[in-house]
């Protein structure tokens, strides 16, 4: 076995290793998990002096307080930084670092299944209203996520070449994101790169109402949607506009991502194909779709029920 090594040593190598094959967001994903939550804790360490019960002390911890002001994490978070952590366990012994270990590590029970946020009927066509009031790049913007069921990093990615007008759909290649980057300053960098999954490249389909709104828009080819110009809007920009948007007019601060659920929500409602939901959504499968937005009402499983006949 090699000499002691530092479990922040190991995860150094193992980020510079890692970075040939993932993108670079994932990347600066990774790095500013393991500064902020995995290195203050493990990182002065001998890798191979850390045990399956040091790690499971650790993920209660992150559960219980690991958060800001001392809030727990979110579980999500929780689960990628135990990922991070085993990878970067395998590649230490991959490099003769410390002996190879089983590791059986679990979380906290939840006991109950956080909703997904979504606007009202009511508000959403508060927020049409509003926007069909003022139409401009960035109301169409909020119009487009509604519709459409965009994420923020695509639609400030999105440029008017990316639409093809004549059979009316949008051609989703790109995302735009700000990220860490510990050699840049300030610490941070924007990106456009390839969307989040292989399958949010997709193709989405304009309705009708969309086309004739953007009919009202003075088109610049080359311009990014949000902007018109050859400047992009970045997500926190779009973001403070949105949310002075929804102040003006009085409906309810749900986030930006709110719009998304809010889309999704409503195609389920009105008897949307399930499998073409989740391709718009641009979800790696159907069951991500179903399990996120299918919840079947009381009297639909009373349907179910009275199906069997005796």
């Amino acid at each position: 076995m090699k000499k002691d090594v530092l479990f922040e040593d190991v995860i150094k190598e193992w980020l510079e290793e890692k970075k040939l094959f993932i993108k670079y967001s994932t990347y600066a994903y990774y790095t500013i998990e393991a500064k902020n939550y995995i290195i203050p804790i493990l990182g002065k360490r001998p890798v191979k002096e850390i045990t399956e019960k040091e790690l499971q002390r650790t993920i209660m911890y992150w559960q219980k307080e690991g958060g800001n002001c001392h809030n727990p994490l979110k579980k999500s978070t929780v689960q990628n930084l135990v990922t991070i952590t085993k990878q970067c366990i395998k590649f230490a012994i991959k490099e003769g670092y410390m002996e190879e270990c089983a590791l059986d590590l679990h979380f906290i029970p939840t006991n109950y299944h956080k909703k997904k946020k979504v606007f009202s009927k009511s508000e959403q066509v508060d927020i049409i209203q509003a926007v069909l009031g003022e139409p401009s790049y960035r109301t169409f913007g909020i119009l487009l996520c509604l519709n459409s069921g965009l994420r923020i990093g695509e639609l400030c990615a999105l440029r008017w070449e990316d639409f093809d007008f004549k059979n009316g759909i949008i051609h989703i290649t790109k995302t735009l994101q700000r990220v860490y980057d510990p050699a840049s300053t300030p610490k941070t960098k924007i990106v456009i790169s390839s969307p989040k999954t292989l399958t949010s490249n997709r193709d989405i389909p304009l309705s009708a109402k969309m086309v004739e709104f953007i009919s009202q828009l003075e088109i610049n080819k080359m311009g990014y949607v949000l902007t018109n110009e050859n400047r992009y809007m970045e997500p926190r920009t779009f973001r403070k506009f949105y949310a002075h948007f929804l102040q003006r007019h009085g409906i309810a601060a749900l986030n930006v991502h709110c719009l998304r659920h809010t889309f999704a929500t409503r195609c389920i409602e009105n008897g949307g194909d399930y499998k073409s939901v989740s391709e718009i959504l641009g979800h790696t499968t159907i069951n991500t779709t179903l399990n996120m937005y299918v919840h079947p009402q009381l009297e639909e499983k009373r349907k179910c029920v009275e199906l069997i006949q005796w």
